[in-house]
């Protein structure tokens, strides 16, 4: 860490990037922690004590060099007193800031991204989907906000829970692998856990919670949380790549297609389709993903390759 960034943060003069780093840089040796005390101290002390001692320098003369020494001794040891405690004050107050700072990150159709959050937590973001989640978690609960299709590897901290909020539903967990998918326009919601031990409460209706144990699931019906086993795992395999086609309508697959590869999907007809069990994968394209359906429902398509749209007829 550039000791410029450093003596930046310490006068309170650095940007919100600036502070996230030097807390992560902290989080990574417990050296740097007593390293940034001791700048902090040094930038403190010589802040307040100069004034200190111009004042005291011109009241007495070179006679009385001792006397003033020890006098100082005394001054500086009640002053390295007080900017310890001003020091932990600020710490205070940069935490309590940044754990109010919300970040936000949107990942466009198309792709996907995983990316790990300060406590260790991993997250993989599937296509149109934001996250919001705090700079700094504070003490009592790391608290994050979904709005499409996460998955989550949640570090424990028994001190800490874990919460996902959604537009329908709260998920509490301490460390724990599950699914969530949340699409307010939908309306559709959905929890499936691989491991450890999630709390579904339901925002939608007072007093509804469900406490899932591995390889089960919830889903939203009807406003209220029905209970399942989760039967097709590939449909978690967006992280990889892999589109799941079972049990879906033709509908359903043409929006994830639209997600999966940054197209829009006009539909002039609905044709029916029935996949057994299937999947494909992302890499194959718009246009090979389109062909594999045409095996299972008559339609035909075009593409527009300038607005980038495909109509299904």
């Amino acid at each position: 860490m550039e000791k410029e960034t450093l003596y930046r943060y310490v006068k309170c003069q650095a940007t919100p990037d600036e502070e996230l780093a030097v807390l992560e840089w902290l989080d990574r040796d417990p050296a740097h922690g007593r390293l940034l005390s001791e700048i902090q101290r040094q930038h403190d002390l010589v802040a307040l004590s100069g004034p200190l001692i111009d004042r005291y320098h011109d009241a007495h003369g070179p006679a009385r060099r001792l006397v003033r020494l020890r006098r100082w001794s005394a001054v500086a040891a009640m002053l390295a007193l007080v900017l310890f405690g001003g020091y932990h004050y600020l710490q205070s107050r940069r935490m309590t800031r940044l754990s109010e700072q919300m970040l936000a990150i949107e990942v466009p159709y198309g792709q996907h991204l995983k990316l790990t959050l300060q406590d260790g937590t991993s997250v993989w973001l599937n296509a149109g989907s934001t996250l919001r989640y705090p700079a700094l978690f504070p003490k009592r609960e790391r608290r994050v906000e979904i709005e499409g299709e996460a998955r989550f590897e949640v570090v424990r901290d028994a001190q800490r829970p874990f919460v996902v909020e959604t537009y329908a539903c709260d998920l509490e967990v301490l460390g724990t692998k599950f699914n969530v998918e949340a699409d307010p326009e939908s309306r559709r919601f959905s929890t499936a856990l691989f491991e450890g031990c999630v709390a579904v409460t339901n925002r939608l209706v007072a007093g509804e919670r469900v406490v899932l144990s591995p390889n089960r699931m919830v889903t939203l019906c009807g406003g209220h949380l029905q209970v399942g086993d989760v039967v097709n795992t590939d449909a978690y395999r967006w992280t990889e790549g892999i589109i799941n086609l079972t049990g879906q309508s033709f509908p359903e697959l043409m929006e994830r297609f639209e997600k999966a590869f940054g197209v829009t999907i006009r539909l002039e007809r609905v044709p029916e389709i029935h996949i057994g069990q299937g999947k494909i994968r992302q890499s194959i394209g718009i246009d090979n993903a389109l062909q594999v359906l045409q095996q299972f429902a008559d339609f035909r398509y075009d593409k527009d390759e300038q607005t980038n749209t495909v109509t299904i007829r």
